[in-house]
């Protein structure tokens, strides 16, 4: 079973219901938090699927480091320098080739502030072609995506989910229409997708209204979430937008929206 619990649909620009990134990616009992955006660690907590707090945080994925994907790294860290979580294991960090470098530049500002006091800190570079396997039989593949990243790191990912019985979660980052995002959503189960803007704010590197219908129509996903709204978007019906273009069921996420994958007609 998959479960994707958004934490921040929305993005850089915060509002009300739709806050920076963060997800709660949960395959087969294993939980992962993936792109903490601002505040993703208080959302975390308060959405009491964390009850340890930051003991809780195993494996953090990134799809890039632009700070409204990236910012509550340090926060993170922070948290882990001292001596209240109790938590012994390794923290894994995983993203895009640039990741450990990062890492390096923080230290540089922050110093051993940001040294985990318990527990041991794995950071590895991943990209396409990768396969990181999870407990329970599932796994999670990164693919390469149309965003532009010209500082901290070489290109941006999105990631493919499966739980050991097949069924799969996509999802694209930050990303403009490309290839790569077609073959990944191509029959998913479930489709987490950036829809950032109404198509007249066309911005590159991202996904429009029209953009996301026409991904949805060609790869014909089993359903769909729109996320990381800005709030020209956010204020915009983009299920009944995108369903003009696919027959099947759209969904508009805010913050604190969550699916399951197969879906439960009992939750």
């Amino acid at each position: 079973m998959i479960r994707f619990h958004i934490l921040g649909a929305g993005g850089a620009v915060p509002t009300p219901t739709h806050n920076p990134a963060a997800y709660w990616v949960t395959v087969d009992g294993q939980s992962i938090l993936m792109d903490p955006g601002p505040g993703a660690l208080v959302r975390l907590v308060q959405s009491g699927q964390a009850p340890r707090g930051v003991d809780d945080i195993e494996t953090v994925l990134f799809t890039h480091l632009h700070p409204d994907h990236c910012a509550d790294l340090v926060p993170l860290l922070f948290a882990l320098h001292s001596p209240v979580p109790k938590r012994t294991d390794p923290i894994k960090l995983f993203g895009p080739p640039g990741l450990a470098s990062y890492l390096e530049k923080l230290k540089d500002i922050y110093g051993t502030w940001i040294e985990p006091r318990q527990r041991k800190l794995e950071v590895t570079e991943i990209g396409p072609g990768v396969t990181l396997p999870l407990a329970g039989g599932g796994s999670a593949r990164p693919f390469k995506v149309d965003h532009n990243q010209d500082r901290l790191a070489r290109f941006s990912l999105g990631y493919h989910f499966s739980d050991a019985a097949g069924h799969t979660a996509v999802f694209s980052g930050d990303t403009g229409p490309c290839a790569e995002l077609n073959k990944a959503a191509t029959g998913a189960d479930l489709l987490v997708v950036e829809c950032s803007m109404p198509d007249h704010l066309a911005t590159a590197g991202h996904m429009t209204v029209s953009q996301v219908g026409e991904l949805c129509a060609r790869a014909k996903p089993a359903k769909v979430a729109l996320t990381h709204q800005y709030p020209p978007a956010a204020a915009l019906d983009l299920a009944a937008l995108v369903g003009e273009f696919f027959d099947g069921p759209v969904h508009q996420a805010i913050d604190g929206s969550v699916f399951f994958v197969p879906e439960d007609k009992n939750r």
